[in-house]
């Protein structure tokens, strides 16, 4: 029978994912180095998008499909639009700061201990390099 640990375990063993891991962690390290390896980082980033677009477009429909999961009946109007207020706030941060910004769920959707909703209580605005060393971790303060 096969078995979520087991699928994990030959996810591992797979070169391109990897490679993936690998320049994700280059990524969440990002807040030490210099310039050029951003730029680097940023280049390969764009290489692998370019040469793996089946996976992008796959990664994309399958996180737009968690948070429309994960996005209650109840919520009203009013909620969409304090949702929309801070994906807002979070483009507008990264014009004026020049560092980029992204929208972030405090608990996330699709934690190991945790999951959360994607309801206006559960975003905030933060830099994008804290987001990606936030990962998908919760920590109880």
């Amino acid at each position: 029978m096969f078995c979520k640990l087991e699928w994990k375990r030959q996810r591992r063993k797979d070169p391109a994912y990897k490679a993936r891991e690998n320049e994700l962690q280059a990524i969440r390290r990002l807040k030490g180095i210099s310039e050029n390896q951003r730029l680097k980082s940023i280049a390969r980033a764009a290489k692998y998008r370019k040469e793996n677009p089946g996976k992008v477009i796959a990664n994309t429909t399958k996180r737009k499909i968690h948070i429309r999961m994960r996005t209650p009946r109840w919520l009203t109007p009013i909620d969409f639009e304090r949702m929309q207020n801070e994906y807002r706030l979070a483009t507008l941060l990264s014009k004026v700061t020049g560092s980029p910004w992204e929208v972030d769920h405090i608990y996330p959707l699709l934690g190991k201990n945790v999951s959360g909703f994607h309801v206006p209580n559960n975003l905030q605005a933060i830099k994008k390099l804290d987001n990606l060393a936030k990962s998908n971790k919760f920590e109880v303060a």
